[in-house]
């Protein structure tokens, strides 16, 4: 999808929010009688945030750019926010704790089923 400028929109769960949400104002309007507002689509960056480490991510954020432990701190922080449910929230910061005191590593992704995998 392209927003009226022509710039494509991210295929990341932001994205996917905003405009979940730009579609079901639209049909709730349109389910309550009133008129339906045709406007276009237009796609907010509210920055960017990865996790390179234990203890480091980066992260761009309203024009500022954080590095290091903070911004691990800040990705941890804003993933938990939008998670929904409380029980939800506490489930996965139990099972990130269990993995960061015991060094367990995430899910990962085998694309080549040839590929040998180190232990680091």
């Amino acid at each position: 999808l392209t927003d009226p400028n022509g710039v494509l929109v991210p295929g990341v769960s932001p994205g996917a929010i905003q405009m979940g949400s730009f579609v079901a104002k639209r049909l709730k309007a349109k389910l309550d009688g009133k008129p339906v507002q045709l406007s276009a689509f237009t796609y907010r960056d509210k920055g960017s945030m990865a996790t390179i480490g234990r203890k480091a991510a980066i992260a761009q954020v309203a024009g500022m750019h954080f590095s290091g432990f903070f911004a691990w701190l800040l990705w941890l922080f804003v993933h938990l926010i939008f998670l929904v449910g409380f029980r939800n929230k506490i489930a996965v910061l139990s099972q990130w704790f269990y993995s960061y005191v015991r060094y367990k590593r995430g899910a990962r992704i085998i694309t080549d089923p040839e590929q040998k995998i180190k232990n680091d």
